[in-house]
């Protein structure tokens, strides 16, 4: 017997194996720049919400843009779906907001941003057409409220002024779901 034993080379892989590896990474690389669609949309920054989206063409979608208006504090557009009683509350709401002071504003408004980061949904349950062409709807305000699953009952009061709705009257009822302990009164 031979001694001495030759140690086993490594395996080695061909040279056409390691080229068509290396030819298909780099199709895989190029298909995937080309198909990677368009640059990564701008994320909006997280202590601003997106803009009120207002549509006044059916009352009730008239109402659903006033109420998210009213939640946001957005007191400009509350005011331009709103008239009569419902404009009044809206300037009388704006005017407490006013006589905030600055950081007090700061404070409230980063707490009115958290509670009314999602649109609420209004689920009509009766409508009632009233005398001028003015309509009473009646329904529950469906979304989320602090991350949690919100209901109230609502009702507002339309009418229409040319080929826009404008919200004349309003009631937040009761609220349906439970309240977050953040604000359970005592």
């Amino acid at each position: 017997m031979n001694a001495e034993a030759k140690p086993k080379e490594p395996r080695r892989l061909s040279t056409p194996l390691v080229l068509a590896l290396t030819s298909a990474m780099i199709c895989v690389g190029v298909a995937g720049f080309l198909l990677r669609g368009g640059p990564e949309p701008e994320e909006q920054p997280a202590d601003t919400l997106p803009a009120i989206v207002v549509d006044d063409t059916t009352p009730e979608r008239a109402a659903e843009s006033f109420l998210d208006a009213w939640r946001r504090r957005e007191h400009e557009v509350a005011a331009d779906l709103s008239v009569g009683e419902a404009r009044a509350a809206v300037d009388e709401r704006a005017a407490r907001d006013a006589a905030m002071s600055d950081h007090e504003r700061e404070l409230k408004r980063q707490v009115w941003d958290a509670m009314a980061a999602e649109r609420l949904g209004l689920a009509i349950r009766e409508a009632e057409q009233l005398e001028g062409g003015r309509m009473a709807l009646r329904g529950i305000a469906e979304g989320t409220f602090l991350d949690q699953p919100y209901e109230r009952e609502m009702e507002f009061v339309l009418r229409p002024e040319a080929e826009v709705w404008r919200v004349e009257g309003f009631h937040f009822g009761e609220i349906l779901t439970e309240v977050p302990r953040l604000l359970e009164l005592e």
